[in-house]
């Protein structure tokens, strides 16, 4: 059975939560409140509960800070945080905090249900929509980087035979021979490559031409 704490000042979407939640076997709500103060009251009396399912958005402590509360005082029960706010600076706000889960009002119930069971097992859950928005932004600004950094830096013809070469593994000798060049000369290319992209290393430098699309 998971026993669930519900905390909103909105009475209505707490009558609604507890009348989804508990249509459910093994859920059950054994309290509802209107704030976080309420419910570290509940906790001082002994209520016995697995997760608190809080709103964000509450008069007085919200629900970042009840997560925090509920860490500072160690007690044993899990706060799942409920939000409008799909900002990924509130859900990491929310996980620093304490909480376990960081939720969208808009969530399914589907996702609902597995979020609480996922909770029960320790383990922490970030809504699917919430994740899909941070990857897109993640891809593009990984995408707006490597389109900086290409326009930034300008390889000469030969720059780019010895990146190549390099790649392919070749010694400095061999590279030497297959370019026409002297040993020193490709020494002081193969530097002067690693200086240009701000790589530490040989290693580094083939990673970097191969993410950025210099060589395949």
């Amino acid at each position: 059975m998971i026993n669930i704490i519900l905390a909103d000042d909105h009475h209505i979407i707490r009558t609604s939560l507890k009348a989804l939640i508990e249509k459910h076997e093994g859920i059950k709500v054994v309290a509802e409140v209107s704030d976080s103060l309420a419910v570290l009251e509940l906790l001082e009396k002994g209520i016995k509960a697995d997760i608190i399912l809080s709103d964000i958005v509450m008069p007085g402590l919200d629900g970042i800070g009840l997560a925090s509360t509920i860490k500072e005082r160690r007690y044993d029960i899990k706060v799942v945080v409920l939000s409008i706010l799909d900002d990924e600076k509130y859900a990491s706000n929310a996980f620093t905090s304490g909480a376990f889960a960081y939720l969208s009002k808009d969530i399914e119930e589907d996702e609902l249900l597995f979020c609480l069971k996922h909770v029960m097992k320790g383990k922490r859950y970030l809504s699917s929509n919430l994740c899909i928005s941070i990857l897109e932004r993640f891809n593009t600004q990984l995408n707006m980087l490597s389109q900086k950094t290409n326009t930034e830096i300008n390889f000469s013809e030969r720059e780019i035979n010895v990146l190549k070469l390099i790649a392919d593994g070749l010694t400095n000798q061999e590279i030497a021979d297959k370019l026409y060049l002297s040993r020193r000369t490709v020494e002081s290319q193969r530097e002067a490559l690693i200086s240009k992209t701000g790589t530490k290393n040989s290693a580094s430098l083939v990673r970097f031409a191969m993410r950025n699309g210099y060589v395949a």
